[in-house]
C-alpha cells in the first residue's frame, strides 16, 4: 500500500518559479514520505517522553504498595481471583443419588501432647546378635551351616580341631577323677566317724559285749573296732574278776596283796578304755575333717580346670543370653565321652563344636572346611531380628524439652517400609552427650516378628514434649487440604431431591497426633464433622470445579476479536 503524504503537493508557481529553489532547502534533501515540520516532530517526541514517564511512575507506585504490605496477602489471592472471575472450590457438595449418608462425629475436647520428631535408624538388638570368632588356633573340620540359614537354639555351626583344647579337656578329666577319689575318701571318713560316735554312745550304757557286736556288725569302724571293743572287753573281764575278788576277800580266802593287785588292774582297764575312746573319737574326727578339706581342694581344682578350658575356647557367656540361651550351648566345653567319640581319644578331646545359643539366622560365614584359623579370626555372625533396636539421636538443645523414660511407648515411622508406622518401647536413654553429634542417644525396642523391618533402615521417632493439653480435636481423616488450606465437611441437610448435602468449612489446625488433629479455629465444640469419607467429598468438589478451571474467561473471545478487528 502506498503511503499517503501528510500534506497535499504544492502546485508549481507560474513563470518557472518552481525552477528557482531555495538554496537552504536545496542543500538538505527532504526524506520521501515524511513531510513533517520540525515543530510537529518535537511535539511527538514530547508525548513519547510523557508516556514513558507515566509507566515509570506506575512501577514506582506498585513497588511502594508492595513493600508497605498494601498488596493483598497470598492467602487472600484465591478470593480476589474468584471475585475477578477466577475459579475456587465450591462450598457445598451433594452426594450422588442412592448414596448413604457419611458417618459423622462431634468435635470434642481431647488430651493432646506436643511432640518433636528426631532422626534415627534400626539396628540389631545387641543381646541377640553374636559374632563368632575362633576361640583357639586350629583347623576347621566341618562347616555345618550356610548364609541366611535358619538355626534353632543349640544347633551346631562348625567343628574346630585344636590340640590345646584336647590338653585342657584332659586336665579337666584328670581333676574330676581326683575329685571322685577325694569324695569317696571323705565319705569313708564320715561313715567311720559317725559309727565311732554311735559306738561310744552305746558303750557308755555298759551293755553286754555280745549285744554291742551284734548291733554294729557290718557297720564301718575300721581299725577302731578292735581298739575300742578290745579295751571294752578287757574292762568287762576285769570288772567281773574284781567283783569275785571282793566276795572272796570278805570271806578271808584271798590275801590283801591279791585284792590290791586286782583292784589296780581294774583301774588300769578303765583308764585304757577311756583312752581308747578318746583317741578313737579324736582320730576319726580329724580324718573326717582332713578328708573333707581334700575333697574341697579337689573340687576347686576341677573348677579351675573348667574355667581354664572355658577361657581357652572363648565361652565368656556365663549367664543366660537374654533369656534365650546359656554359655554351655555356645561351645561343648567338656566334650563327649571317649567311648562315644568317633576315632581315637585324643582326636575326640580336641574337637570343639560351636553352637548357637538362640533361634535366629546365620547372617554371614567367613570360613570353609579345612581352613586354618587363629584365635580371634571371624567365623560366623548369627542374629535374631525378631526384636530390633531403634537408635535415635536427641540434640542437646532439644533434650530439655523432651519427656521420655524407660518403658514408654514412642511412635516410629519407617519411610523405606510399606507399613511405615509402628511403635517401640524405650529401653534406655544415654547418660551423656556424644561428643561428635552433640546429642543424647535413645534406644527403643521394636517387635519385628514378621521380619518386615531391616537393620540399617532410616526412621523418624516422635517424642512427647511439654505437658498434656485439653484442646478441640477431630479425627485425622476428617481434615482435608487443598492449595495449602485445611478444611472439613459438616452435614448440611439434604437437597430438594433428598440427597445428603455437606458444606465445606475452613479450619486452622494445630498439633497432630496419630489419630486426631487439633482445631484452633473454624469449629466449635459439639459441631459434627464427617469422620469417614471426607476424601470422597473432596474428590466430588474437585470434579465439580474441573470444568470451571478449564473454561476460558468470559469475554476473552470478544476482546480478541475486537483486537483483531482493530
Amino acid at each position: 500500500m502506498a503511503h499517503s503524504p501528510a500534506h497535499p503537493p504544492v502546485p508549481p508557481a507560474p513563470g518557472g518559479a518552481a525552477r528557482r529553489a531555495d538554496p537552504a532547502s536545496s542543500s538538505v534533501p527532504t526524506p520521501v514520505g515524511t513531510g513533517l515540520s520540525p515543530s510537529v516532530r518535537a511535539a511527538g517526541r514530547g508525548r513519547e517522553v510523557a508516556f514513558l514517564g507515566t509507566i515509570a511512575l506506575c512501577g514506582l507506585a506498585w513497588w511502594w504498595l508492595a513493600t508497605h504490605h498494601v498488596v493483598p496477602p497470598a492467602h487472600e489471592a484465591p478470593a480476589a481471583a474468584t471475585a475477578a472471575g477466577g475459579s475456587a472450590l465450591a462450598d457445598t457438595v451433594v452426594l450422588p443419588a442412592g448414596s448413604a449418608a457419611l458417618p459423622v462425629t462431634p468435635v470434642a475436647r481431647r488430651s493432646i501432647r506436643d511432640h518433636i520428631t528426631v532422626p534415627g535408624r534400626l539396628d540389631y538388638d545387641a543381646r541377640y546378635r553374636l559374632d563368632y570368632s575362633a576361640p583357639v588356633d586350629g583347623i576347621v573340620s566341618r562347616v555345618l551351616v550356610q548364609v541366611r540359614q535358619g538355626v534353632a537354639r543349640g544347633d551346631s555351626l562348625a567343628e574346630l580341631s585344636s590340640p590345646d583344647v584336647g590338653a585342657a579337656r584332659d586336665n579337666v578329666h584328670r581333676r574330676e577323677a581326683d575329685w571322685e577319689i577325694a569324695r569317696k575318701a571323705a565319705a569313708w571318713a564320715d561313715a567311720i566317724a559317725d559309727n565311732v560316735d554311735a559306738l561310744l554312745e552305746t558303750l557308755s550304757r555298759r551293755p553286754p559285749l555280745s549285744t554291742v557286736e551284734n548291733q554294729f556288725e557290718g557297720r564301718l569302724l575300721g581299725t577302731y573296732r578292735e581298739t575300742i571293743l578290745g579295751a571294752y572287753s578287757r574292762l568287762v573281764f576285769v570288772e567281773k574278776v574284781n567283783d569275785s575278788t571282793a566276795q572272796l576277800g570278805a570271806g578271808g580266802v584271798l590275801s590283801g596283796r591279791i585284792i590290791e593287785e586286782r583292784t589296780s588292774n581294774l583301774e588300769v582297764a578303765r583308764a585304757n578304755f577311756a583312752a581308747a575312746c578318746e583317741e578313737s573319737q579324736f582320730a576319726t574326727r580329724q580324718k573326717r575333717d582332713q578328708a573333707r578339706a581334700e575333697l574341697a581342694q579337689a573340687d576347686r581344682l576341677v573348677q579351675i580346670a573348667r574355667e581354664y578350658l572355658r577361657t581357652l575356647v572363648g565361652s565368656r557367656l556365663d549367664t543366660d543370653v537374654g533369656g534365650r540361651g546359656t554359655a554351655g550351648e555356645v561351645v561343648e566345653v567338656e566334650g563327649g565321652d571317649l567311648a562315644d567319640t568317633p576315632g581315637d581319644g585324643p582326636s575326640g578331646l580336641s574337637t570343639l563344636v560351636l553352637r548357637t545359643p538362640f533361634d535366629g539366622l546365620v547372617e554371614d560365614v567367613f570360613v570353609t572346611r579345612g581352613e586354618r584359623v587363629k584365635s580371634g579370626d571371624r567365623m560366623f555372625v548369627v542374629a535374631d531380628t525378631g526384636t530390633l533396636w531403634v537408635r535415635a539421636q536427641i540434640h542437646e538443645r532439644q533434650w530439655t524439652t523432651v519427656d521420655v523414660a524407660a518403658g514408654q511407648e514412642v511412635r516410629v515411622q519407617v519411610p523405606g517400609a510399606a507399613d511405615h508406622e509402628t511403635s517401640a518401647r524405650v529401653s534406655h536413654v544415654g547418660a551423656t552427650v556424644e561428643a561428635e553429634s552433640r546429642s543424647v542417644p535413645l534406644v527403643a525396642e521394636l517387635h519385628n516378628d514378621d521380619a518386615h523391618f531391616k537393620p540399617g533402615m532410616f526412621v523418624w521417632v516422635d517424642l512427647p514434649q511439654g505437658q498434656t493439653r485439653e484442646v478441640l480435636a477431630v479425627p485425622a481423616g476428617s481434615v482435608m487440604r487443598h492449595q495449602g488450606r485445611a478444611f472439613v465437611f459438616v452435614p448440611d441437610g439434604r437437597d430438594g431431591t433428598g440427597r445428603p448435602r455437606y458444606r465445606r468449612v475452613g479450619v486452622e489446625t494445630g498439633t497432630g497426633q496419630e489419630d486426631v488433629v487439633e482445631i484452633t479455629s473454624g469449629l466449635r465444640e459439639g459441631d459434627e464433622v464427617v469422620s469417614k469419607g471426607a476424601f470422597v467429598l473432596k474428590s466430588e468438589l474437585l470434579l465439580e470445579d474441573e470444568p470451571a478451571v478449564g473454561a476460558e474467561p468470559a469475554g476473552s473471545g470478544h476482546s480478541g476479536a475486537a483486537a483483531a478487528g482493530g
